[in-house]
């Protein structure tokens, strides 16, 4: 899957100031924590990345051709929500966002495009456990978060 960027990246916007990345699923529980990124972003006047990861482990048993769909569904979906909240942080008078989607694991990817885009702040709501919905137990989130401050260098913001 290739990356998609509505703005691309440049030594330049990398280099001018303080660059939030703010990973995404997209669902109702994300408002708070794109809330807090957008505040943040304003507050310091900073570039702001929404991130949306692709993450289709959960498909391994599947067939080729159906995994394909399952990718190619979840991107539009992805390309989908990120539209909606940049053109929502935006209205808020944010003029400097853009937004990535990858496929991978999520830590991995958060890693990665933290480091390609010069992220220096990391704005992530804290998964919320529900029926049917797979998300990071409490002791695997804190060890993700853990891994990306000391391993990647990242300031990282949880949002409750």
């Amino acid at each position: 899957m290739e990356e998609d960027t509505k703005r691309p990246f440049t030594q330049e916007s990398e280099s001018e100031g303080e660059v939030i990345l703010c990973p995404v699923r997209g669902g109702k529980q994300s408002k708070k924590t794109v809330d807090r990124a957008v505040e943040l972003a304003l507050a310091a006047s900073a570039r702001l990345v929404f991130l949306y990861v692709v993450d289709v482990d959960f498909l391994g048993f599947a067939t080729v051709a159906r995994v394909k769909v399952m990718v190619d569904e979840l991107t539009e979906t992805g390309r989908f929500t990120l539209s909606i909240l940049e053109d929502r942080a935006r209205g808020r008078g944010l003029a400097d966002v853009g937004s990535v989607i990858r496929e991978g694991a999520i830590g991995d990817v958060i890693r990665a495009v933290a480091q390609e885009i010069g992220a220096t702040l990391l704005v992530l709501g804290r998964p919320i456990r529900t029926p049917g919905v797979m998300s990071f137990s409490a002791s695997e989130f804190d060890g993700l978060i853990g891994w990306l401050q000391t391993d990647a260098g990242l300031r990282v913001e949880c949002v409750d």
